[in-house]
């Protein structure tokens, strides 16, 4: 009696040991160490079109996508090392099973590098350090690399940086938050009401533009005389950035661009709470100004019992306007609405005046996440997890047809660490009206490692980030070309018109 219980511990305790074999990481990080991180990874992804056509795609658009659609594909592969920082990815579009365009990323611990025919031929590379901003090649090529940085990316790297990092910012950062609190509250409008069966009170601020750009000019004294805060910044932004904005001789620049600025209006903003202090309503309406496409926006989250209700809203200076909403019942379940003003098209060239006409595009949609769970099934040792996500598009203005657009994917692996690890899915948007559809499918595996090339053992790459201004834009022009032609002999007969670079005046 004893030995049969015995082995009935046994046999449990062998069952309850295979699954926790993976107890330690998830389905999703164990393809993404396999595949990014320790080893390689081969992927294809087809094309599917179905059905006579929707009024959402132009007629010829569809002729092509459905000649095409047999025929092409697009092949994708990466390899690395396991505890190296190299490896090289590529992304071959095939055609008829020939490769028509290739595009490889190359990358070591000093150097990444971009090369294939896409770009020039399949011995052309261009190289520049690794942590060098890809994002300057569009800015240095479409402006001659006389633009300032964009705010929003020093935004993204403070909010993206180290938890050690912030725990030291935050004290210096406090400081500025604590005047602006100080300055709205001279402008705090306070006030009750009802919402329903709600009792609320609220704060209003509408603070005048002049007084806007006042307190800016303000809080950049007091910014530029912060060495501490100065020097944090630029631990986490990039060289051009801290170049552009961190440094205090650039402060009467910055003045005098202000200066020179037409906002729209004032700067509202508006905050709700019930009696218990807990928030209804957050709102902020911003001015723009300039020769920006904006010319207001509003951005409002309203709590209510249902989940969060955020809105935002915005007019441009051409005339057109949008108006989105989004209620988030919990993390799977999204629903609201979109409605949106547009400059129609004058002529085949797309090209919009100021002054031209409006036409009105409006819908309902309802988005649901499903991010499934990691089963363990013991009679084929595997563990798989199935991810799904769907939108539904209803329009209530316009001539769009109801749409949708469904994801579908699986994730699957043995049990052991080293097992390969299956990544397959499917991307399908259908006309519910005429049952028209377009599919991207992708079937793919984890594999053991191949051979690659990293950027130090080129020679002849172009140093892009080493070139003039105008060297680079000429760069830049050559892959749009060629991209063009690429596109151009899988459709012959249709012209691709060309998209235009700025040139650059010599300085």
């Amino acid at each position: 009696m004893k030995r049969g219980i015995a082995l009935l511990l046994a046999a449990l305790l062998l069952l309850a040991a295979v699954p926790v074999l993976a107890e330690d990481y998830t389905l999703a990080e164990k393809f993404y160490q396999q595949a990014v991180k320790e080893s390689a990874y081969r992927g294809t992804v087809t094309l599917s079109v179905s059905g006579a056509g929707s009024k959402a795609v132009d007629p010829a658009l569809w002729n092509v996508l459905k000649s095409l659609a047999p025929r092409l594909s697009l092949s994708l592969e990466h390899s690395t090392t396991p505890y190296k920082d190299e490896g090289q990815a590529t992304a071959a579009l095939m055609l008829d099973g020939s490769a028509s365009a290739t595009l490889s990323y190359l990358y070591d611990q000093q150097l990444m590098a971009f090369g294939g025919t896409l770009l020039g031929g399949n011995n052309t590379y261009y190289s520049a350090p690794r942590d060098w901003d890809l994002t300057e090649l569009a800015e240095s090529a479409l402006s001659g690399g006389n633009a300032w940085p964009p705010v929003w990316r020093m935004v993204l790297a403070i909010e993206n940086a180290p938890a050690a990092w912030k725990t030291r910012a935050e004290t210096r950062l406090s400081v500025y938050k604590t005047k602006l609190n100080l300055w709205l509250n001279g402008y705090a409008q306070f006030s009750t009401g009802m919402d329903g069966d709600t009792l609320y009170s609220q704060l209003a601020c509408t603070i005048p533009a002049q007084a806007l750009k006042a307190e800016i000019k303000q809080l950049m004294v007091d910014f530029y005389n912060d060495a501490e805060l100065l020097s944090l910044l630029k631990e986490v932004v990039s060289a051009k950035e801290a170049a552009a904005y961190l440094q205090p001789s650039m402060m009467d620049a910055l003045f005098s661009m202000l200066d020179g600025l037409q906002l729209s209006g004032d700067l509202e903003v508006v905050q709700r709470y019930d009696i218990s202090a807990s928030p209804l309503l957050i709102q902020l309406s911003v001015p723009f100004g300039g020769s920006g496409a904006l010319s207001r926006m509003t951005v409002s989250c309203a709590y209510e019992e249902g989940g969060q209700n955020w809105h935002v809203a915005g007019t441009l200076n051409n005339g057109a306007a949008f108006d989105v909403s989004c209620l988030m019942a919990d993390e799977t379940i999204f629903t609201g609405t979109v409605y949106l003003t547009l400059p129609e098209a004058e002529d085949e060239s797309f090209v919009v005046s100021d002054q031209a006409a409006l036409k009105t595009v409006a819908f309902d949609y309802n988005l649901i996440w499903e991010p499934g769970e990691d089963t363990y099934t013991l009679s084929t040792d595997r563990f798989t997890r199935d991810i799904k996500g769907s939108l539904l598009i209803r329009p209530t203005e316009g001539d769009l047809p109801e749409q949708s657009l469904t994801l579908e994917a699986a994730l699957s692996s043995g049990s052991a660490k080293r097992s390969a690890t299956q990544l397959n899915g499917s991307l399908t948007w259908r006309d519910l009206e005429s049952d028209a559809s377009v599919s991207l499918i992708l079937n793919s595996k984890t594999a053991a490692p191949f051979a690659y090339t990293v950027p130090s053992a080129l020679t002849g790459a172009v140093r892009v980030d080493q070139l003039s201004a105008e060297a680079l834009s000429a760069v830049v022009l050559s892959w749009v070309q060629r991209a063009q032609s690429v596109f151009a002999s899988f459709v012959p007969g249709v012209a691709v018109q060309a998209v235009p670079i700025a040139t650059v005046q010599p300085r």
